[in-house]
């Protein structure tokens, strides 16, 4: 199998590869992709595994390019921060014939244009996976998992709690990009009460994240990996994401301007200037640093009260970002979860499976029912 990883050099991608490399065979080749050939070479040295390692020089704005680097391709995992470039992107993987892993946020103009080829690519007995990490990624999986063990599932609200280096400097300014077409589409909707609403802020919970997070108040995240639980649980009355900020001088300060500010095109060069700028001096916060995703749910088992719990942790956002894709990757490649057309992540995974995974790649997970 010949695996192209594109957007190999990025923080999200080096991680992926990293784990990716010791889980395939000699027979198998993985491709490291990206546009630094220094960079390219520096990971290289850094990935082992018996798979065959190979680099190659790509800007995924270029077709050609990487018509030609998916040449031959079963698998291309997409880690680069160009939604607008998807639709591209994923025409070359259909005429390549390859499946694909995409971990770019989940933004409107992503969706979109992969929706738009549904069609082709279940027609071409392709599978393409989106929204792949942990948020989106696992939230929706754990919804599931929880669903397994009652009969009537209730309320089943996910909550992350974040304390990590948001230094701004080492991210790349297409990743701010997406963070503020996420920041100008932004809603406060969620499943409460049976029904659709937006949530006020005196109504958002605050949870006990654990040392060093401590208690936090969280925001319900939209995310379209959770959109259709409702429907195929129709017991739920509480469905959704919620998740804590970046800090009090940030997410009361900052934040809000930076949301106006995200709606306008024109302002977007000087908009990335002041995320850099409010993330390095306003979100930084010292070691040590942690993540916490967790699935309280309650329903009825037997026509009695039940509930079930789940939560992943760790220190390092990378691992947690990486492990989930993974954790994918593997129920893909043994052809369990390869199934033609377009799924979420989230939507796709063996849900039990996919949480003992987690935990062999070195996340800490918990599950109570």
């Amino acid at each position: 199998m010949r695996i192209v990883a594109l957007g190999a050099t990025g923080q999200a991608g080096r991680e992926i590869v990293r784990l990716l490399a010791p889980r395939l065979a000699v027979t198998d080749e993985l491709v490291l992709a990206g546009r630094s050939p220094a960079k390219l070479a520096e990971l290289a040295a850094t990935v082992s595994g018996p798979v065959r390692l190979s680099t190659a020089v790509v800007d995924v704005s270029d077709s050609a390019a990487v018509r030609e680097v998916l040449a031959e391709t079963q698998l291309v995992i997409v880690t680069v921060s160009r939604p607008d470039l998807v639709g591209r992107l994923a025409e070359l993987a259909i005429e390549a014939g390859t499946d694909w892993v995409d971990t770019m946020l989940s933004t409107p103009v992503k969706l979109a244009a992969l929706t738009a080829l549904s069609d082709r690519i279940r027609a071409t007995g392709l599978c393409f996976v989106t929204d792949a990490g942990f948020h989106p990624g696992l939230p929706a999986a754990m919804v599931r998992w929880a669903a397994e063990r009652v009969d009537e599932l209730i309320e089943a609200d996910v909550h992350a709690g974040l304390r990590v280096d948001w230094k701004a400097g080492e991210i790349a300014d297409s990743t701010i990009e997406e963070m503020l077409n996420e920041f100008s589409d932004f809603t406060m909707e969620t499943w409460i009460e049976g029904r659709r609403r937006p949530l006020r802020w005196s109504e958002c919970p605050k949870v006990d994240f654990g040392a060093p997070i401590g208690v936090q108040q969280v925001i319900p995240m939209p995310l379209a990996e959770m959109d259709d639980l409702p429907q195929r649980y129709p017991s739920l009355q509480r469905c959704g994401f919620y998740i804590s900020g970046f800090g009090p001088a940030m997410d009361y300060v900052a934040l809000p301007v930076i949301m106006l500010m995200a709606k306008s095109a024109r302002l977007r060069p000087a908009t990335v200037r002041f995320v850099r700028w409010s993330m390095d001096r306003l979100a930084t916060v010292r070691p040590p640093y942690r993540l916490v995703i967790r699935l309280d749910a309650q329903g009825r088992r037997n026509g009695l009260p039940a509930s079930a719990s789940v939560q992943v942790a760790g220190g390092d956002s990378y691992l947690v970002t990486a492990a989930p894709v993974i954790a994918c990757i593997e129920q893909l490649l043994d052809g369990s979860a390869r199934h033609p057309g377009l799924h979420y992540q989230a939507q796709l995974v063996e849900p039990n499976r996919f949480l003992d995974e987690l935990a062999r790649l070195g996340l800490e997970v918990t599950r109570i029912s």
